[in-house]
């Protein structure tokens, strides 16, 4: 059995196990400012990962600016763009699930650290996202173990989940054909309307950004509610 790590302990770059941390929202000059509970899994895609895209962001900033090859290397960037994009979310949405698969076992087993163990080892056993893409339908199955309907859940909370779950499968559709270089998949994308643009980019962006927030919050209020306890963060 692999050892897991406690909720505070340090892992590779950051603390995931932290159960409470706080994120505050940015809001306009002369508006009160509202400090909401973040997971960590968030605030680790709204920063450190968001900071390694917006890398790739100024690179297509300095490619699009020169005029030799411009489209070639625009492409080749919005291609990069794409696939890291898929990647980071899909850290994200492993580090979520890890932490509620903690939060759960820790909950449920109280001062028990060996059924714990167990059962937090037991929740991401052998789980989709290891495995593949943070595709809808592996997220469906992962973070139904804790007892989530999570699709109809995220509807609930949001009604435009449904039109996210859509763009995250045309983005995981667009990340394989890239990384496999099946370029005719590339060009029905974009006759369905999703071409590898930095516009389809930033959008794709912005949707898994918001999806995520949801995600976080969801996650929360469901072991909140099935533990009959406060909000774990």
């Amino acid at each position: 059995m692999v050892a897991r790590r406690s909720w505070g302990q340090k892992a590779s770059t950051r603390p995931l196990r932290t159960c409470r941390s706080r994120a505050a929202l940015r809001w306009p000059t002369g508006a009160a400012k509202i400090v909401l509970l973040a997971s960590t899994a968030l605030l680790e895609w709204q920063r450190t990962r968001a900071t390694r895209l917006d890398a790739l962001f100024d690179v297509h900033a300095s490619a699009d600016s020169a005029s030799s090859g411009r489209r070639l290397r625009t492409q080749e960037v919005n291609w990069a763009i794409t696939v890291r994009l898929s990647g980071e979310f899909q850290g994200f949405v492993r580090d979520l699930h890890t932490l509620s698969s903690d939060c759960f076992a820790e909950w449920a087993c109280g001062g028990n650290s060996a059924a714990r163990d167990v059962t937090a080892e037991a929740l991401t056993l052998n789980r989709q996202l290891d495995r593949g893409n943070a595709q809808p339908s592996s997220l469906g199955s992962d973070f139904g173990r804790p007892g989530v309907n999570f699709w109809a859940a995220l509807g609930a909370h949001d009604r435009r989940t449904p039109s996210r779950q859509t763009h995250l499968e045309r983005l995981n559709e667009a990340r394989n054909a890239i990384a496999h270089s099946r370029l005719a998949e590339l060009h029905a994308l974009e006759a369905a309307g999703y071409p590898i643009t930095m516009r389809t980019v930033l959008n794709w962006h912005q949707v898994l950004s918001a999806l995520a927030t949801t995600m976080d919050v969801v996650m929360a209020d469901h072991l909140a509610q099935l533990f009959r306890r406060d909000q774990p963060w």
